[in-house]
């Protein structure tokens, strides 16, 4: 028959039923229907199958608890808490010794004011917090280091990150991160106070508490994809060789997002178009600065022009062949676009 329709020439029925005609587009609608629905699952599992598992998630809480215990037996520590990318469930999995989860270590001022005052203060609250746990025997095969901010011990699946801080109340002389211009939150007078060893020494006032605050917002009015983004972003990053930082990454993933709601432009309803979407503005935005959304301070400082470059051009390569895999689907070349999509993303893409 003719207009695109074709006859079942099934038998009739002995009530006399009529052969029933179904419409070409209409099995071939089904078929686009079922290639985007079997392209978008793969994409929400491997969002979904980048996170850590929660026994990976038990054991960093257990080895904060350990920590936190050894270093109360000479310091006076009001508070602990595990913060960045585990609390904001964008950190990644498997885990490896790259993998960091940071803790801070909330001291009492009056009890350690030393380190406060001190010119050299904050290396040797850093090198106290190294060397206590160095000195602990369950540790002596295990590489503790100073690094700028922070004493990381180094597990042979992960990393902690151990972040000293005291109330920035009671810290005078602390750098606000947002010296110039009005700070509507007063973020760093309400969190805390942490070492920067970075160029001249110095305590540098920082509140996780706010950013967490934000990004949680900001991720349950997207139905979880700004978390669900970022880790396939960082996983990309991992497969790929990508030099970028997890949480340059992650700031540029939240200010996607951030750029969307402010000029009213939606979000793309699926993982795949998400995907594309946001990798097509990648290499303009590891070109220009980074800034995180509390102090406006920029992330990227440590990426050198040559990093954002080869970033820039993965990225573009990456925008290719995402296209090319939304050609192949509507063509209805399922298991090539899947392909190409691991190409992308990495054998855990299936």
């Amino acid at each position: 028959m003719g207009g695109g329709y074709r006859t079942s020439m099934t038998q009739q029925s002995h009530a006399g039923r009529a052969p029933v005609e179904t419409p070409e587009v209409d099995r071939t609608l089904d078929q686009i229907l079922s290639t985007e629905n079997e392209v978008e699952d793969c994409y929400e599992n491997y969002a979904e199958g980048s996170k850590i598992t929660d026994r990976q998630g038990e054991r960093i809480s257990d080895r904060r608890d350990r920590l936190v215990n050894i270093l109360e037996e000479s310091m006076e520590v009001e508070d602990s808490r595990l913060i960045g990318s585990f609390t904001r469930d964008t950190m990644v999995g498997p885990l490896n010794q790259d993998s960091d989860a940071d803790i801070m270590v909330v001291l009492d001022a009056d009890r350690h004011r030393e380190w406060i005052h001190q010119e050299n203060g904050p290396r040797n609250c850093l090198n106290a917090v190294m060397r206590q746990i160095q000195n602990d025997p369950r540790f002596s095969d295990t590489e503790v280091r100073v690094r700028r901010n922070v004493v990381q011990v180094r597990y042979h699946d992960s990393t902690i990150e151990i972040a000293p801080a005291f109330d920035y109340s009671k810290v005078p002389q602390a750098k606000h991160p947002k010296q110039d211009g009005w700070n509507l939150f007063n973020d760093a007078s309400d969190g805390y106070a942490i070492p920067d060893t970075h160029g001249k020494q110095s305590w540098q006032g920082t509140n996780p508490r706010r950013y967490k605050q934000m990004f949680e917002v900001r991720d349950e009015a997207n139905n979880g994809r700004v978390s669900g983004l970022t880790r396939t972003m960082k996983k990309w990053s991992e497969n790929n060789d990508v030099p970028v930082r997890s949480y340059h990454m992650e700031i540029m993933v939240y200010n996607y997002f951030a750029e969307k709601s402010r000029t009213g432009e939606p979000v793309p309803s699926s993982y795949e178009s998400l995907t594309r979407d946001f990798v097509n503005t990648l290499p303009s935005r590891v070109k220009n600065t980074t800034r995180e959304p509390v102090y406006d301070e920029a992330v990227d400082s440590g990426t050198s022009r040559e990093q954002k470059d080869r970033v820039a051009k993965k990225a573009k390569s990456a925008a290719e062949k995402l296209k090319r895999a939304k050609q192949l689907k509507k063509q209805g070349e399922t298991e090539k676009a899947k392909e190409l999509l691991r190409e992308v993303h990495g054998e855990g893409f299936n």
